[in-house]
């Protein structure tokens, strides 16, 4: 009688053990999902916490305010930053995508980049 007791409270500490595993299996699939929907999806979270890492560690020098004219029609769809650079991808109203990219030590415009889709 006494193993059987044992035995019996044994298992439902496994069947405990084994419902918080599940619980937080559960809350981290889906609490890191919910925290990626809240933020934006073309990249400038991301470019924005460079920015202050890399503002806060002295690696890129303030230049003031870019004043760049988009092309008639074009939209920003998303910016991305790398190797001191910082890439603008806009879309074009002909469905072609152009790149123009800035350098982050002094914010000059170091090219442009088109891509014409194929007809």
């Amino acid at each position: 009688m006494q193993a059987l007791k044992a035995l019996v409270i044994g298992m439902g500490i496994l069947i405990i053990a084994g419902m918080a595993i599940l619980v937080y299996g559960l809350s981290s699939k889906f609490g890191s999902n919910m925290a990626a929907k809240d933020t934006p999806q073309d990249g400038r979270h991301d470019m924005m916490r460079d920015m202050m890492h890399d503002t806060a560690h002295g690696t890129a020098a303030a230049f003031g305010t870019i004043r760049a004219a988009l092309p008639a029609g074009a939209s920003v769809e998303s910016a991305q930053m790398q190797d001191g650079k910082i890439m603008v991808f806009l879309a074009m109203p002909d469905g072609g995508v152009q790149l123009m990219v800035f350098r982050l030590s002094d914010g000059r415009q170091t090219g442009t980049i088109e891509l014409q889709p194929s007809r």
